[in-house]
């Protein structure tokens, strides 16, 4: 099975070059004490444990994400291996005892942790600039994963590990992680956090005009022409209540939509719910029949994909034989 838009791990070479633009910082000044509960907590701890001192020390639903924020500051850092050669997102209890990881692994951390904390959370995939290439190229796919909570009833994005830190390279040339704090990428929203992270679902920017691709693209989001209005809290709201499938089915066609350039989305996504059906499902011809039709969905938007056009056309062939 191709995992479900696998090219997230692509993100990192962003991060050394945008670091130093300006954003609104939302861990404000009079919060620091909160945040260094935080960076007082042990590091090595089980997440049970982790989730009951955050509790003990966050009165408040933003409390609680700052006292996160700070443990996660003192401790986590950017895997560099892992970056260089890529894989899959580790299970939260792994990342928690190594305390490295990359994006989608500090966001299936964080979103853990918020779960068992009751704060309302999603995971946020979108698109960041990559160094050394053109942000037309980087948008073909997504390649960068965040959270989402819900604070005192509004949505804020954190990107905990833009905040730990950034990649760079030591005096020999070689990759290296540099912790530097940047608050700015807790409960953050707005244009300028936009301007270096695009989500691929345009309800996720939290705003009821919102960006257009293109803008994110050229990397001047204020000359871009905004979308008419429309309430994105409800959106997120029907969104959250769907079943899974639902959920990323309806994910990937908004994406595409959006930008249009990203057929991986639509390809990789009905491809896996195909899969899922067959694997989890008795295979009545009903099934079958659904199956071929997402198999079919996943075929068209991958004619440009030759990688994962292969696994596509299989799994036709099969269902088709089956059917038969």
């Amino acid at each position: 099975m191709i995992g479900v838009r696998a090219s997230v791990k692509w993100l990192l070479t962003a991060v050394a070059v945008l670091s130093g633009v300006s954003l609104a910082a939302q861990v404000l000044p009079g919060e620091e004490g909160i945040l260094e509960r935080g960076r007082r907590l042990p590091g090595e701890v089980s997440v049970e444990a982790l989730v009951d001192s955050v509790a003990r020390w966050g009165r408040t639903e933003r409390e609680k994400v700052i006292v996160l924020a700070g443990w996660f500051r003192e401790y986590m850092a950017i895997d560099v291996g892992k970056f260089l050669m890529g894989g899959p997102n580790g299970d939260y209890r792994d990342v928690l005892k190594e305390r490295k990881g990359i994006c989608g692994d500090f966001t299936g951390l964080f979103g853990e942790l918020c779960n068992r904390l009751g704060i309302e959370n999603e995971r946020v995939e979108g698109y960041v600039v990559e160094d050394g290439r053109e942000r037309g190229e980087t948008c073909l796919q997504t390649n960068h994963v965040w959270n989402a909570v819900r604070v005192a009833g509004e949505w804020w994005h954190v990107d905990m590990m833009w905040a730990v830190g950034a990649l760079g390279r030591d005096a020999g040339g070689e990759w290296m992680f540099k912790r530097h704090w940047n608050p700015e990428y807790v409960l953050t929203r707005g244009e300028q956090f936009l301007t270096t992270h695009m989500p691929a679902d345009p309800a996720w920017q939290l705003t009821d005009r919102p960006y257009p691709m293109n803008a994110f693209i050229k990397g001047n989001l204020a000359d871009g022409e905004r979308g008419d209005y429309y309430n994105y809290m409800d959106s997120i709201t029907v969104f959250r209540c769907l079943p899974r499938d639902e959920r990323q089915m309806l994910f990937a066609r908004r994406a595409n939509r959006f930008n249009p350039r990203n057929k991986e989305v639509m390809a990789v996504t009905y491809y896996n719910e195909a899969v899922f059906l067959l694997n989890y499902n008795r295979k009545t011809r009903a099934v079958l029949n659904r199956a071929r039709e997402y198999f079919r969905i996943a075929e068209e938007y991958a004619r440009d994909l030759p990688s994962v056009k292969e696994s596509i056309d299989e799994g036709l062939r099969n269902v088709e034989a089956l059917i038969k």
